[in-house]
């Protein structure tokens, strides 16, 4: 399991620094197949986002001037708020795992239907 885990988590990686997403669209269902909870993935994926993920591609993209700070900012402002919510909404049990997973599938669905549409 954790060689398979390492080798799913460097072509996770690699989406990454390609397309700039992948710790709730794949990270998620890869550890809940390795029979995680769901919280346990969220977890893990909040971890990644932390340094781990985030800083080799943010200095690659910044070096070449795709990185706009004002905008960053307030992105990473909104996102502490709405993470500090959620996070506490399943921690403290009010909302339902199914729901969890219902509301999970929707955003991934609306995310594909998105992409479809305005992208390819």
């Amino acid at each position: 399991m954790i060689i398979e885990l390492f080798v799913i988590s460097i072509f996770i990686g690699i989406s990454i620094g390609i397309i700039g997403s992948g710790g709730s669209i794949l990270f998620i269902p890869a550890l809940m197949y390795y029979n995680l909870t769901f919280q346990q993935a969220v977890a893990i994926s909040l971890f990644l986002h932390s340094i781990p993920n985030a800083l080799p591609g943010l200095y690659l993209y910044y070096e070449k001037g795709h990185l706009d700070l004002q905008v960053a900012a307030i992105v990473t402002a909104g996102s502490i708020i709405g993470i500090t919510i959620g996070s506490y909404f399943v921690i403290e049990d009010y909302i339902n795992i199914n729901v969890l997973y219902r509301f999970y599938t929707f955003i991934l669905a609306l995310t594909t239907i998105y992409m479809l549409y305005y992208y390819c």
